[in-house]
């Protein structure tokens, strides 16, 4: 790639020091041209996590408010001809420090929506896009853990609209020569997008209720909140408060906790610890954050899974995972589930079932049953809450019914989606109105060369 201008984002944690000499050989092949090769370590740098406040849409348009290192590799990337994310695979996912730089880039996004094959998205801000990379690195085979990253990667092409991209999954034990032939391939063609089925596919299908399970001693539930929004109510706070007010109903003793920055710290890991440890039944609820889980979620799963070990024999805590997409469709939660059910799977809990709701925003924070809600009806919600509560108060996992009839909706789905979008960017506007950004302003490029 002679002259080219090449940004690699480094997931790699603090831990993850045998990943180095893969890094080493990516950045040999790719220099290999005379390219210019610029390395971001994450784990070094000051990044502030997104807090889903939507300034970068409706008050600085186009530029993070956080002013650290954010702000800087976004500039890099946009203006790279090709962007490189490089992490170990997570349970399918990204690291912990790859996510929380990922989720940042929704500046790099047009607040406004249009349907790319069937499919509401955000279009991009900038003409000039780079080529895309993904590389993962597996320290044991895991097919469908491999398939779960290589459909990630293709949905965030589908969000960031690279000219192209390329994914790859590696091992930590690949040799060098491997390696390098792999990593060469990477640099020509292009992978197909996933659209429709090809993500839809990895929905997590229902749990089939066999003999009831009774939990870790006391009946007690735990509901962690992943939505970043701590200064005002979010749309998985009330989903999950409802559900565990209901399973307190059944009789359940019921614990929450809300995902925060303290996290990050080695007090913020034992407090999680320490609850998960109390719970029967965990309750993971969380906005769905470019793709997959928000930052402190990734996180969150992360130091559970460290703690409890890989390989863990299943014990009797069961896992449920609740998600809500910004988009309407509710497949496009397909990816953020099949993470939680690789979770569940490699750290010992019993996999109890998840339900997707899209168009989360259409509650956006409010009460199910207030009087004075705004918005579409929302009956079918608190139906599948219900009938989940009552399930799983007995021990059985998450009812097929339940998420079928939290996807459903009361509207006919293209009017639905047409209102949606149409709805949403009339109340960006407004609310970029009242920081006196005009129109024209939303779409400022403050990183175009």
């Amino acid at each position: 790639m002679p002259g080219k201008n090449i940004v690699i984002l480094d997931g790699a944690g603090s831990g993850d020091k045998d990943l180095t000499p893969i890094l080493d050989v990516l950045s040999h092949v790719l220099k290999a041209d005379g390219a210019q090769v610029e390395t971001f370590p994450l784990r070094e740098m000051r990044l502030a996590h997104c807090l889903g406040c939507f300034d970068c849409w409706v008050k600085t348009p186009g530029l993070c408010v956080e002013a650290d290192a954010g702000r800087e590799i976004a500039k890099a990337m946009i203006r790279s001809d090709v962007t490189v994310l490089f992490t170990p695979v997570t349970f399918g996912g990204y690291s912990p420090e790859l996510k929380k730089m990922v989720d940042r880039l929704i500046q790099l996004a047009s607040p406004f929506f249009h349907m790319d094959h069937g499919e509401v998205h955000h279009p991009p801000r900038y003409a000039h896009r780079p080529r895309l990379m993904v590389v993962g690195v597996q320290r044991h085979p895991n097919p469908d853990e491999a398939h779960i990253f290589r459909i990630l990667a293709g949905r965030n092409a589908i969000n960031l609209h690279p000219q192209s991209y390329r994914a790859e999954v590696v091992l930590a034990t690949d040799r060098a020569d491997a390696l390098r032939g792999r990593f060469e391939s990477l640099l020509t063609g292009s992978d197909a997008l996933p659209f429709g089925d090809a993500v839809a596919s990895l929905m997590p299908a229902p749990v089939v209720p066999g003999a009831a399970v009774e939990p870790v001693g006391a009946r007690r539930a735990l509901l962690i909140v992943g939505s970043p929004k701590t200064k005002e109510p979010s749309t998985s706070g009330v989903l999950g408060s409802y559900l565990l007010d209901r399973l307190n109903q059944h009789g359940w003793e019921t614990e929450s906790l809300t995902l925060r920055a303290r996290l990050n710290r080695t007090e913020g890991e034992g407090e999680l610890l320490s609850s998960v440890q109390r719970a029967g039944l965990i309750l993971l609820v969380f906005p769905l954050y470019v793709d997959a889980l928000p930052y402190l979620v990734t996180k969150a799963l992360a130091v559970i899974g460290a703690h409890r070990g890989a390989g863990r024999e299943p014990s009797s805590q069961r896992l449920v995972g609740i998600v809500n997409s910004g988009f309407p469709e509710t497949h496009q939660n397909s990816v953020a589930l099949a993470i939680c059910r690789e979770f569940a799977a490699q750290s010992g809990f019993l996999w109890a079932g998840c339900l997707a709701l899209g168009g989360g925003g259409a509650i956006g924070g409010q009460s199910l049953t207030g009087a004075k809600r705004s918005g579409p009806p929302v009956h079918h919600v608190i139906a599948a809450l219900e009938m989940t509560a009552a399930a799983l108060a007995e021990g059985l996992p998450v009812p097929a019914e339940a998420v079928r009839m939290i996807a459903k909706n009361s509207i006919p789905f293209a009017l639905w989606r047409w209102l949606y979008s149409w709805i949403g960017a009339r109340g960006l506007k407004k609310l970029a109105a009242k920081n006196g950004i005009g129109k024209d302003k939303l779409l400022a490029q403050p990183y175009a060369t």
